[in-house]
């Protein structure tokens, strides 16, 4: 459940310095650490926390979906390792679409770990089903966004989905920074989002809520081991935030790409319920 409106405040230049502490180089969400930015104790190992964790009081929370045990190296829809492609695997792809169409429907205060849960597998059945028309159509090659349905189910309802490329820039760049494009996106009031750097899709957006005045969020499904989880672990997350600054921190701490002006791209996703 939501509480944020119940934390103590801290500034963001505080969270700036738990992310890039030297002496923590863990992101401050990491399962790893046994507590968090405010010293508190986190759940035991094999204990799942149903709703929102305090990550840092008044400026970040984060919810977990279900543990998984992975092979080392697997990679959710490719053979492939992820250091030898340069694009999504499309069934994490899927999945962030079907966040987006949560993020369109259900209020961020209701969220739980069960249905991040929801998403996933959800998410699974519409990356099956848009490879299913593709083969239809005698096409070959990865699915990217642009190849998934436009029709998607999520928890009984239906979707249509709309999937159109933004905007492109640079990582770190003077002119073309994920920051400007972020600012771009929410300067158009667009809801939710996907955004692309090589092998990494993350879904993210700006859900108003009626209580807190509206949060950020940003998902994230394809966590493998360190340093967020122990070796052969992996969850689907996601951390809410209350300003575009924190998503970008939280943005770039997650992709942990250094290299400067590694290209990215931005797509709108709109994701309207259908009547039945």
């Amino acid at each position: 459940m939501w509480q944020g409106h119940k934390e103590k405040p801290t500034s963001t230049r505080s969270m700036a310095r738990e992310v890039v502490h030297p002496e923590r180089p863990l992101p401050p969400w990491s399962r790893l650490l046994e507590h968090n930015a405010e010293g508190c104790l986190r759940k035991r190992s094999g204990e799942k926390e149903e709703h929102y964790e305090v990550e840092i009081s008044n400026h970040l929370w984060s919810l977990w979906g279900s543990t998984q045990q992975v092979k080392p190296g697997e990679n959710s829809s490719s053979s492939e390792s992820g250091s030898e492609r340069t694009s999504p695997p499309g069934q994490a792809l899927a999945c962030c679409v079907l966040a987006c169409c949560a993020g369109s429907f259900q209020s961020l205060d209701s969220w739980n770990s069960s249905a991040l849960d929801k998403i996933m597998s959800n998410g699974r059945g519409y990356y099956d089903e848009s490879l299913a028309t593709r083969q239809h159509w005698d096409r070959t090659g990865e699915l990217c966004l642009e190849c998934l349905n436009t029709t998607c189910f999520l928890d009984g309802h239906e979707f249509w989905v709309d999937i159109e490329k933004l905007c492109t820039g640079k990582l770190y760049s003077r002119t073309k920074s994920l920051g400007s494009a972020l600012s771009k996106f929410f300067g158009q009031h667009l809801q939710t989002g996907i955004l692309q750097l090589r092998d990494q899709a993350l879904a993210f957006g700006f859900i108003p809520e009626f209580a807190s005045g509206g949060a950020f969020f940003l998902f994230h499904c394809q966590a493998r081991g360190r340093p967020l989880f122990k070796d052969c672990e992996s969850a689907p997350y996601v951390l809410r935030m209350r300003k575009l600054q924190q998503l970008l921190y939280c943005m770039l701490i997650t992709l942990d790409e250094r290299r400067h002006n590694v290209p990215f791209r931005i797509y709108k996703v709109g994701c309207v319920p259908r009547a039945n």
